[in-house]
């Protein structure tokens, strides 16, 4: 394991390496001393994918590598793109256009709401303070793992990506499906131009058969990891995958339930058919 303090953790293979990425970059838990917010701690601890860290923590026993952000995505998100920010958020000028998508329902690269609508931020943000942001966590994270997925596309000719998460069981407010009930599993490949039909499939059959229910693309169609480096045309398939909490854990206490036995063997079943898959394209190359 290699770890940069504060900032992730990288697991890498210990079993025959094949091209398979894990990232994991909204369950971190690391929370920054200048983090602050007038919500209770609660309403802030639960947007994030806690235990699915967890979840893929068996990664590089099937010969891929993981990459676990360490710090919250409440305070940057990494899986946001870094002008993807309200303007209502920021004091003072900006040197460049800001870019609002997500941010336009508050959930953008500084969150101003929580998943319920509650306003999350203590004050706005100078451009300053978004660029130590920036500079400290969310480019040191992308850096490493464009160099995981450069140096696994060198050596192999080819990658497979997943980008983890969890989502709530019923859509929030401030989510495109709010009060309707989710699927156990979500599969995002930015409606189709991250990843390969092919890939996808591969995924979602593996879900199926451990007895889960699964959409793609419904409710969410993936992020800025998947948009930045899916590109199945050149050999990197990039995809979300999201794991409705309530099959795992308790909402209320946070704490495990006896169904993340089940969750964990499904992503295993996952990484296995990955691994697999790998092996066998490797073999014929």
């Amino acid at each position: 394991m290699f770890v940069k303090p504060g900032v992730f953790h990288r697991y890498d293979p210990t079993d025959l390496p094949v091209p398979l990425v894990v990232d994991v970059s909204r369950s971190g838990r690391e929370y920054p001393v200048d983090m602050r917010s007038p919500v209770p701690f609660t309403a802030i601890h639960d947007n994030a994918s806690v235990y699915v860290e967890d979840i893929w923590a068996e990664t590089h026993r099937h010969g891929g590598t993981m990459l676990y952000a360490l710090f919250p995505h409440m305070y940057i998100d990494a899986n946001r793109h870094e002008l993807d920010i309200d303007p209502e958020l920021v004091e003072g000028p900006w040197p460049m256009p800001l870019q609002p998508t997500v941010s336009k329902r508050g959930l953008g690269l500084l969150k101003s709401k929580s998943r319920y609508g509650e306003p999350v931020q203590e004050k706005k943000l100078t451009f300053e303070e978004v660029e130590d942001r920036l500079n400290r966590y969310h480019r040191p994270y992308h850096e490493e793992l464009k160099s995981i997925i450069d140096r696994t596309k060198s050596a192999y000719g080819f990658v497979y990506h997943l980008s983890c998460h969890c989502m709530s069981a019923i859509g929030a407010p401030t989510h495109p499906d709010a009060g309707k009930e989710r699927a156990d599993f979500c599969i995002g490949d930015m409606n189709g131009n991250t990843a390969s039909r092919n890939f996808v499939e591969l995924v979602v059959n593996a879900i199926k058969k451990e007895g889960f229910t699964c959409t793609i693309n419904e409710p969410y169609a993936g992020g800025e990891l998947n948009r930045r480096y899916g590109d199945p045309e050149n050999d990197v398939e990039s995809i979300m995958v999201e794991i409705n909490k309530k099959r795992f854990m308790d909402v209320t206490t946070f704490r495990k339930t006896n169904g993340f036995s089940g969750i964990k063997n499904a992503a295993n079943t996952i990484l296995r058919g990955l691994a697999e898959a790998a092996r066998e394209r490797m073999k014929k190359a």
